[in-house]
C-alpha cells in the first residue's frame, strides 16, 4: 500500500511542471495591447495641474499612486499605506500619526520612501507655489505659517522616520477621518524629488517622468497643426523667454497630439526577479491614437479595432449605438466660469488705454450668470445636468456618503438653471454694454468645452457685451513664462507648454472656463481656495517704505476677497481646536497657537471673530468628533449660498463621466474619483492579435503603433523554401 502511495505522489510531482507550463506565457508575451479612445489630448501630466479638466484626472489617477484610495462606494481604503497609528504624546501634547508605507517602486526602479512624501507636500505648502490643494495640508502642524511665509518648509510636521514610515505632527487633535479622504486626492500624491527639481518640464516628456502607479508613460507623440493651406500654424508670444532670461518675440509652433500611450510600470507591486510581468497590472499598453475623426472612432469601435472610449465625442452624442451602449456617471466636477476682478475690461476700443475693472462690480458678475440658460447648455452637451450651485452631486456632507448625506441634496438649488435675460439686464442698467469688450479663455483641445463657452459667449451678447472666444492652444515648448527666468538648464525641445494652464495659473485672462475639480470628496475642497488664507497662492511679495520686503496673502485667481466668506472658512477650520484652548491658554500672553500670528493680542483677534461666527450660526464648540462633521458642514452650506450670491466663480453645468466598453475587456474597475482604471484589466483572446514576423518572432499587430497591421492578424511569415539541386 505505501509503495503505491509513494508511486502516486511521484507521478504527481512529475506532472506540476507540466500544469505549470501550461500557465506560463510565452516567451516574448508582454500581455495584452489594448487599443481605446481614452481621453481629450492632455498636454502636462503633473497631479497638481490635473484639476483644470476631468479628463486629465482619468489618466493622471492611473500614472500616480496615493496614500489612500476612496472606493467606488466612497468608503476611504488603503492604498500605499500598509498600516497608521494615530497617537498623542502625553509629554508634549502633540497629536500625530505614524504611516506605514507598502514596499513600491517608482517605474524607474527605485524604492518609493517616505521622503517622497515629504518633498510632495512641502512642494504644495511653498510660499512661491500656487496650488489650490494645499488647503486640504492645513491641518498639519506650521503648514498654514509655512504657506503664509512665517515658517520654513523645515518647520512643517513632516518627518521621514525611516524609508517606510512617515510622521505627521498636527495642530492639535483633529478629524482624522476627514484628513484621510484628503489623502485620497492624487494632487497629495508623492513624487520624486530628482526628477521634479530637475526640469520644470517634467510632467511634459516620458524620459523626465517617474510614476508610482500601475502606467507609466510610455510615449507621446506632437504634430505640427496645419491650416486650410496646410502650412504649419505658428504662435507669436510676445513675452517668450530663453533659457538665458533673455526676453523677445518669438513665433512658436502650435501642435496636437498625434498619439501617446501608457505602459505598464513593471515595479508596481512586483518582484522583477520572481513574479511574473502580468502579476499586478494584466495589460502591457494602452494605446490611444488622437489623429482619428469622430466617424473613424466609432467604426473602429463597432469593427473591434477599439475596446474603450473614455470620451464620447459631440458629434456622436445622439447616435443610436452610443446611446445603447453608454454607461453615465457623476463625475465630481463643475464647468465654471472664472471672473478676473483685477482685469482691466477694454470699454472704449484703444487698446492704448487701460480700460475698466469691470467684473469687480457685483452686479455685473450676478448679470452674466442670470444670462446663461444651464439647462439648454445641459441638453447640448448631452452629459451634464444644470449646474444649481458649485458644489457637485456626489461631495459627502460629512465624511461618508450616502444619497441622504450628499452636500448638494441637502443643499439645494442656488442657483436659477433657466436665462433670465430681463433680470440679467435690470442688473445692467445705466451700464453701456456695448463698450465692453473681452474675452473667454478656453483650452483649444476641449471640444466640449469649447461648444459651452461658444454658448455662454452668445448669451453674453445678447446683454450687448463684444465678447470672443479665445481658444488658448498648446505650442513647442519656448521657455515662455519659466519660473526660473536664467536658469541654465536645458529645455526639452519634444515637449508643449499648454498656453491654458499658463493663462490659468498666472492670472493672464479676463474671463477663463474649466472643469472645476474637486480635490477631495470634501465640500471644503471646493470652496477653500476662494478664502484669503486658504487660496493656496504664492505670496504677494512688495516693499515696505524703508525699501524692507514685505509679504501678503493673495486672494483665488480671481481676486475675490470677501470678509465675511472668509470668516466663515476660518470659523470652518477652527473647529476641531477651538472648544480645547484652555482659560491659562487664553490668557496667556504667550500663546498664539498657529505661529502666523505675530502676537497673543492677534491670536485673540481671530478667536473672538471665530467666536462669534459661531454664535451667529448657533454653534455650541465641541471637543466631540461627532459634532464637527454636521458643524462644519452647516458653515460650508452658508458659505456656498454667499459665493453663489458673489459670483467671483459662475458654475454653468455639472459634469458626467460617459464611456463604453467593449465586452472583450474584463476587469475594468472605477473608484469614485474616476470611471476606469485598468490596473487588471485583460483584453480576451489578446493573443489572436498577433503574427510571426519576418524574424521568426511573435509580435502583436499593435507592436508599431500608431501603425497596426491588421492584415497580418493571426497570419505566420513564410520565407520561401531553398530548391533542391536535381541530382
Amino acid at each position: 500500500m505505501s509503495k503505491r502511495i509513494l508511486a502516486l505522489l511521484l507521478c504527481v510531482v512529475m506532472l506540476v511542471p507540466c500544469f505549470a507550463g501550461c500557465n506560463k506565457k510565452a516567451e516574448g508575451d508582454l500581455g495584452a495591447y489594448i487599443t481605446m479612445y481614452l481621453t481629450d489630448e492632455i498636454f502636462d501630466f503633473d497631479p497638481a495641474n490635473a484639476y483644470f479638466n476631468q479628463n486629465a484626472i482619468n489618466v493622471v489617477s492611473m500614472l500616480f499612486d496615493t496614500l489612500f484610495t476612496l472606493s467606488d462606494s466612497g468608503k476611504v481604503q488603503k492604498s500605499l499605506v500598509k498600516s497608521y497609528k494615530v497617537k498623542e504624546d502625553q509629554k508634549t501634547g502633540d497629536h500625530y500619526m505614524d504611516i506605514t508605507l507598502n514596499e513600491a517602486y517608482w517605474s524607474n526602479g527605485i524604492r518609493l520612501s517616505s521622503e517622497d512624501i515629504v518633498f510632495a507636500w512641502k512642494r504644495l505648502l511653498k510660499f512661491t507655489n500656487n496650488y489650490e490643494a494645499a488647503s486640504l495640508l492645513y491641518d498639519i502642524k506650521n503648514a498654514r505659517a509655512v504657506k503664509e511665509g512665517d515658517e520654513t518648509v523645515d518647520d512643517i510636521g513632516i518627518e521621514a522616520v525611516a524609508i517606510d514610515m512617515v510622521r505627521i505632527t498636527f495642530e492639535g487633535e483633529i478629524d482624522y477621518d476627514r484628513f484621510l479622504l484628503n489623502l485620497t486626492s492624487v494632487a497629495t500624491a508623492p513624487l520624486l524629488e530628482t526628477y521634479v527639481s530637475k526640469n520644470e518640464d517634467w510632467a511634459k516628456k516620458p524620459a523626465l517622468m517617474a510614476t508610482s502607479g500601475a502606467y507609466k508613460l510610455g510615449k507621446i507623440n506632437y504634430k505640427e497643426v496645419l491650416d486650410e493651406n496646410g502650412k504649419e500654424v505658428k504662435f507669436r508670444d510676445d513675452n517668450a523667454v530663453n533659457k538665458y532670461g533673455e526676453v523677445g518675440t518669438k513665433n512658436s509652433l502650435v501642435k496636437d497630439i498625434n498619439y501617446f500611450y501608457l505602459e505598464r510600470n513593471v515595479y508596481y507591486y512586483r518582484d522583477t526577479e520572481r513574479d511574473a510581468i502580468d502579476k499586478s497590472v494584466s495589460s502591457y499598453r494602452i494605446l490611444v491614437d488622437c489623429s482619428k475623426s469622430d466617424e473613424e472612432i466609432l467604426a473602429d469601435y463597432k469593427d473591434g479595432k477599439i475596446f474603450y472610449m473614455g470620451t464620447i465625442p459631440m458629434s456622436l452624442r445622439d447616435d443610436a449605438f452610443v446611446k445603447e451602449n453608454v454607461k453615465i456617471s457623476n463625475a465630481l466636477s463643475t464647468f465654471t466660469l472664472y471672473l478676473n476682478q483685477n482685469a482691466l475690461i477694454d470699454n472704449d476700443g484703444d487698446e492704448e488705454t487701460p480700460g475698466e475693472a469691470l467684473f469687480a462690480n457685483e452686479k455685473v458678475r450676478q448679470a452674466l450668470s442670470l444670462a446663461i440658460d444651464r439647462e439648454a447648455i445641459a441638453k447640448a452637451v448631452v452629459y451634464a445636468d444644470a449646474a444649481t450651485g458649485l458644489v457637485c452631486p456626489g461631495v459627502f456632507e460629512g465624511n461618508k456618503y450616502s444619497k441622504k448625506n450628499d452636500f448638494r441634496t441637502v443643499g439645494g438649488a442656488l442657483l436659477e438653471t433657466s436665462a433670465n435675460i430681463s433680470a440679467a439686464k435690470s442688473l445692467l442698467n445705466g451700464i453701456d454694454t456695448s463698450k465692453y469688450s473681452f474675452s473667454i479663455a478656453v483650452a483649444s483641445y476641449d471640444e466640449e468645452n469649447v461648444a459651452i463657452v461658444e454658448l455662454v459667449a452668445e448669451a453674453w451678447r445678447e446683454l450687448g457685451f463684444n465678447v470672443t472666444v479665445d481658444k488658448r492652444v498648446a505650442i513647442a515648448n519656448n521657455d515662455a513664462h519659466k519660473e526660473l527666468i536664467g536658469s541654465q538648464n536645458d529645455t526639452p525641445e519634444d515637449v508643449c507648454d499648454d498656453l491654458f494652464i499658463e493663462a490659468y495659473k498666472r492670472g493672464t485672462y479676463e474671463v477663463i472656463a474649466f472643469d472645476y475639480n474637486a480635490f477631495s470628496a470634501d465640500a471644503y475642497s471646493m470652496l477653500s481656495n476662494f478664502a484669503l488664507s486658504f487660496s493656496g497662492m504664492a505670496l504677494t511679495i512688495g516693499q515696505d517704505e524703508n525699501g524692507h520686503p514685505t509679504y501678503s496673502s493673495t486672494p483665488n485667481s480671481t481676486g475675490y476677497n470677501n470678509e465675511e466668506y472668509n470668516k466663515l472658512l476660518e470659523a470652518a477650520y477652527y473647529l476641531p481646536y477651538f472648544a480645547a484652548f484652555t482659560e491659562e491658554q487664553l490668557a496667556d500672553e504667550n500663546f498664539t497657537f498657529l505661529s502666523i500670528y505675530d502676537t497673543h493680542d492677534e491670536f485673540m483677534e481671530t478667536y473672538n471673530m471665530v467666536k462669534a461666527v459661531y454664535e451667529a450660526n448657533g454653534i455650541t464648540p465641541s471637543t466631540k468628533k461627532s459634532d464637527w462633521s454636521k458643524q462644519r458642514a452647516l458653515l460650508l452650506h452658508k458659505a456656498e449660498e454667499l459665493l453663489m450670491t458673489d459670483l467671483p466663480i459662475i458654475p454653468v453645468v455639472f459634469n458626467k463621466n460617459a464611456v463604453i466598453v467593449s465586452k472583450d475587456l474584463k476587469g475594468v474597475s472605477s473608484n469614485y474619483y474616476v470611471p476606469a482604471l485598468f490596473r487588471k484589466t485583460t483584453l480576451k483572446n489578446y493573443t489572436d492579435y498577433t503574427f510571426i514576423n519576418e524574424r521568426g518572432e511573435t509580435t502583436s499587430i499593435f507592436a508599431e503603433f500608431p501603425t497596426i497591421h491588421w492584415d497580418k492578424q493571426g497570419e505566420s511569415f513564410e520565407t520561401e523554401a531553398p530548391k533542391k539541386d536535381k541530382k
